[in-house]
């Protein structure tokens, strides 16, 4: 359990006789003695570490909604609103000597996130890769690393010391979005209404993981369409992958390409309603039809870029927000039709 010491500063505004709303709220929350396991001596064996509350979490950000509503005048009325916010989040304190701590998600290459000083929980990590070699001198020029070869990615020289090892490691990625909102239009025309809510995320990562199996097929699986079109070959040097290579064990370890913008615009919710004129047996009659998820805007090359905010892999409650943006094949949001009436006898 930890303090959370909270600061906001705000305002609520209502113009043009209540037609116009503004709502602002900006804040800095502090959490303060968040749970952490202390690293324990090898000499202590197979022992659980000891849960201690020393961690610290910093999160800034701003709330807003404008909202605008018509006169309730004539046939034609309707209403918008609009909200958003951002947030900045940043590990102050671990425990006071670590610089990081691994998160809960781990794979078949080693870890998939960190929490390291300075930067956001749940950050993804692995090599960052520059690009693929292109042929036998852009080898030797590059620093040296294990498995380098014409056709296979080659991975920045973070620490500079002309050796790829497993200290050039670095943060590739966040989950966290730059801006989330949505937009909630109603209207009506007589007997008629129309009501529609989109919402968007920008500026998150995905990790899809599950290029282990569709990109470099690690088991015997199927693979994505354009992998064998769109893979490095000598004539095609400006490919999306690196080269067909069952041999090539060396670009399938963790690193920047598993890391996609999964910036995203999606209609949640779309519906159009017709109320039939009152008669004496029955009233207020109304008759709609419904779309859920109808269209999602997005270059996240996956199924779905609005993943579940508790990761698949088992890191749920204190851990669930260390494993955020992790894509193991979530099934995707389903669209949803309906036909329904709504009436009052």
């Amino acid at each position: 359990m930890g303090e959370n010491v909270s600061t906001n500063i705000g305002f609520d505004l209502s113009l043009l006789e209540r037609r116009v709303n503004v709502v602002l709220d900006v804040y800095q929350r502090t959490v303060d003695d968040l749970l952490f396991g202390l690293a324990l001596p090898a000499t202590a064996g197979w022992a659980s570490p000891p849960i201690v509350n020393i961690g610290t979490m910093d999160n800034r950000g701003f709330d807003f909604s404008i909202g605008y509503r018509s006169k309730l005048t004539g046939d034609f009325t309707w209403d918008v609103e609009l909200t958003g916010g951002h947030y900045k989040n940043e590990i102050i304190k671990i425990d006071g000597e670590s610089d990081f701590f691994y998160g809960p998600v781990s794979g078949r290459f080693g870890n998939v996130n960190i929490n390291q000083l300075g930067y956001p929980i749940g950050s993804f990590y692995g090599y960052d890769v520059e690009g693929i070699f292109q042929d036998q001198a852009d080898v030797d020029a590059h620093a040296s690393q294990d498995g380098a070869d014409p056709g296979r990615f080659k991975y920045r020289d973070v620490n500079g010391d002309g050796a790829i090892t497993a200290a050039d490691k670095t943060i590739i990625g966040s989950p966290h979005p730059d801006f989330t909102g949505g937009l909630n239009f109603n209207a009506n025309w007589r007997n008629f209404d129309l009501s529609m809510f989109v919402f968007g995320s920008f500026g998150h990562d995905i990790f899809d993981i599950t290029k282990e199996f569709t990109v470099f097929r690690l088991y015997n699986t199927n693979v994505r369409q354009d992998r064998l079109t769109d893979s490095w070959e000598p004539d095609n040097t400006d490919a999306k992958y690196p080269q067909l290579d069952q041999n090539d064990t060396y670009s399938m370890q963790y690193n920047s390409f598993y890391v996609e913008d999964a910036s995203y615009v999606r209609l949640k919710n779309l519906q159009l309603g017709y109320t039939l004129p009152k008669m004496s047996w029955f009233q207020n009659v109304r008759i709609f039809v419904q779309a859920q998820n109808l269209f999602t805007w997005t270059n996240y090359s996956g199924y779905d870029p609005a993943l579940p905010s508790i990761s698949t892999d088992g890191a749920t409650g204190n851990q669930a927000d260390q494993g955020m943006g992790i894509d193991r094949g979530t099934y995707p949001a389903s669209k949803i039709f309906s036909i329904g009436i709504n009436a009052n006898f």
